[in-house]
């Protein structure tokens, strides 16, 4: 009973900014946004207290609180169909309307279920605050949580900006690149479909210079961008570019992953340079940075089981892109809420033959007043005639009553 009174009584351990960043982690994992972003808020507040706002090392934060900001606004409106079971959440995620359909993204870095069931007590805090959180839903506005994700990934685009400004840090342009991505999403998901190509192109253009052509953050960054050029007017053929770049992206990590497989893959050292050419001319080999899965440290189940993944994710571009190829030309057809006018429009004026004949009875009308004046012309000219022929036969009368008159 003692050791029990006292385990009651022992306090919590302090929330550091490490502690609660470990935690965010593992909820953002298992899809438990509303968690993770009660929990970046509590390192954020923590850490900005300590180094300010804008210090150099919170803008990792800022990352991560704006992508669980993004991701819980996404849940809570609904947009994606996140709200399934965790079992079938992975598998569904990409069914919304304006999200890939397609994954272009590996085995995560770690696993987080092993952390996760070392903590039991998760479970009953969920439930309380899950509670409390339904019941002040009803009260949240969706655009409120997609502008809070935007504004948090605005303070980290600044601050990797502003870093960026004294080193040409590799590091911290491929996570300015993941900052415009992420701020892509919330455009794209807001419709706000120019702001969403800007931020795309930024993060694709960073990415395309620093790793290698078959990395599939390259694929994905295509792949989105030509999500959202397909939503926007007059810009079929530059989505059709991108998908087709991201075939192509998709089929260079096959070729290493064969070659893998073949036992002919490069040596690790050299494994993530490709050669450049730059202004003058001159080739160069330029390293890059590598975020794939070096294919000589891989081993042969896991090299097939990516090439398994890969091939049918090559076959779905594939496929996309002779969807893409297929739609009305633009222009020709216009675009979607335009043939949907002009068939409401069709509809509407299905039974109104009637309004092509009044004109049709107006040109008959004025035939028929022509043909009207016709009698009453020859009906002049025949009283002209009668008055001649009277006139002439008087004059004949005339003639003989004169010439009896003589003799």
């Amino acid at each position: 009973m003692a050791s029990n009174s006292a385990s009651a009584t022992t306090p919590a351990p302090e929330l550091t900014v490490e502690s609660a960043v470990e935690q965010a982690k593992r909820a953002f994992a298992l899809q438990k946004y509303e968690q993770a972003v009660e929990l970046y808020g509590s390192a954020l507040e923590i850490l900005t207290a300590k180094a300010g706002e804008d210090a150099p090392e919170t803008a990792d934060l800022y990352f991560s609180y704006g992508k669980a900001l993004l991701e819980n606004a996404i849940a809570q409106n609904g947009v994606l169909g996140k709200d399934q079971p965790e079992a079938a959440a992975e598998e569904e995620a990409a069914k919304g309307p304006h999200r890939p359909i397609l994954s272009f993204s590996g085995d995560g870095d770690d696993d987080p279920t092993i952390d996760l069931l070392n903590a039991p007590a998760d479970d009953d805090e969920d439930d309380d605050e899950e509670g409390e959180q339904e019941g002040g839903d009803e009260d949240g506005d969706p655009e409120d949580d997609f502008n809070a994700a935007w504004e948090v990934l605005e303070l980290a685009k600044e601050i990797y900006k502003k870093q960026l400004e004294d080193d040409e840090d590799e590091e911290v342009q491929l996570k300015l690149a993941d900052t415009f991505i992420a701020l892509g999403d919330v455009s794209l998901e807001t419709e706000k479909f120019d702001q969403a190509i800007g931020d795309y192109q930024s993060g694709l253009d960073l990415k395309v210079k620093l790793l290698p052509t078959s990395s599939r953050q390259i694929a994905e960054a295509h792949y989105k961008l030509s999500m959202v050029l397909d939503l926007t007017s007059g810009r079929l053929a530059d989505a059709i570019g991108h998908v087709e770049k991201a075939l192509e992206s998709v089929e260079h990590r096959l070729a290493e992953l064969r070659s893998g497989l073949d036992g002919q893959i490069v040596p690790a050292p050299a494994a993530a340079e490709e050669k450049k050419v730059d202004v003058k001319g001159k080739g160069k080999q330029v390293a890059r940075l590598v975020r794939d899965d070096l294919v000589q440290n891989m081993s042969k189940a896991q090299i097939e089981s990516e090439l398994k993944e890969l091939g049918g994710l090559k076959d779905d571009l594939v496929l996309k892109i002779e969807e893409m190829r297929t739609l009305p030309a633009e222009g020709a057809e216009g675009s979607a809420p335009e043939l949907a006018a002009k068939a409401l429009e069709a509809e509407l004026n299905g039974g109104s033959a009637g309004a092509v004949n009044p004109t049709i009875v107006n040109d008959l009308s004025s035939m028929v007043k022509k043909k009207k004046k016709a009698p009453a012309a020859d009906a002049t000219a025949g009283k002209r005639k009668a008055d001649d022929e009277a006139a002439a036969g008087s004059n004949e009368k005339k003639a003989r009553i004169d010439e009896e008159m003589q003799e």
